[in-house]
């Protein structure tokens, strides 16, 4: 039922991208703030639409930008969808895209992101580096071992990507979603639908993380933070979503066309 009706809509030039998902308002009210920072420290964007109007498209097609922005659609039925299994498939969704540009040869590297974070600069790394993590092994818990707002994948190591899709149509597959719910302790319920971490973190059991071409993102001093004094800016979270000065201090960077 889902990654259905895909549309390549304005296809990658540039081979490295940063790629994120969201629907339109979604981008409306976060994930504007994502692509005009990319367009400020020179990072090429992806961005993968869900249920867009055209009218929407088309303001984005307007956008004035020194970068390269490839677009693509997905019409998604959302009735009577369960609301936990919908938005554990908003979360997963990016790599399904991510791994189809990998899949017909149209990228070469992706920063996979959430939709909800702000680069302060511009993100590189060595050459010989395939695969990025933000890998915490001290915690006992799936949905804490690892981070989703951002992974770092080569072509070299595609195959990441496409165990994250696996290990998730497994788990949708032989999960009850109608049974989630939010009397539920939040580590036992995050397990249930929360699966990009969680998928993650299941791959991460078997890697190896001595592998040179291997980085732990999360050993990096000021990577990626809810301060924005990281290099990346991540707002993920309810705390800093319901921050009233939020939308004040990222439009104060950059002009909203919306």
């Amino acid at each position: 039922m889902f990654f259905k009706n895909i549309e390549i809509v304005k296809p990658p030039i540039s081979r490295e991208k940063v790629i994120f998902q969201c629907d339109e308002i979604y981008f409306k009210n976060y994930a504007y703030f994502n692509l005009m920072s990319c367009n400020n420290v020179g990072h090429d964007i992806h961005i993968h639409l869900i249920n867009p109007s055209q009218e929407f498209l088309s303001k984005i097609d307007k956008l004035k930008l020194s970068i390269d922005l490839s677009i693509s659609t997905e019409h998604l039925k959302t009735d009577n969808v369960n609301f936990y299994k919908l938005k554990s498939y908003y979360f997963c969704s990016r790599y399904f895209i991510a791994d189809l540009l990998f899949s017909k040869n149209l990228v070469d590297k992706l920063f996979i992101t959430d939709a909800d974070i702000v680069f302060n600069e511009s993100i590189s790394f060595l050459n010989n580096i395939h695969l990025g993590v933000l890998y915490y092994p001290q915690h006992t818990n799936l949905w804490k071992q690892t981070g989703a707002n951002f992974l770092c994948v080569s072509k070299e190591r595609k195959d990441f990507v496409k165990k994250i899709i696996d290990i998730y149509l497994e788990r949708i597959a032989n999960t009850d979603f109608e049974k989630i719910n939010n009397d539920m302790d939040k580590f036992e319920r995050a397990n249930l639908y929360a699966l990009d971490q969680v998928c993650m973190s299941l791959i991460m059991q078997n890697e190896n993380i001595e592998d040179k071409h291997f980085l732990n993102l999360a050993g990096l001093e000021k990577f990626i933070s809810k301060h924005d004094n990281a290099k990346i800016w991540s707002f993920t979270g309810n705390a800093n979503k319901k921050n009233n000065n939020l939308k004040t201090i990222l439009e104060e960077k950059f002009n909203s066309v919306f």
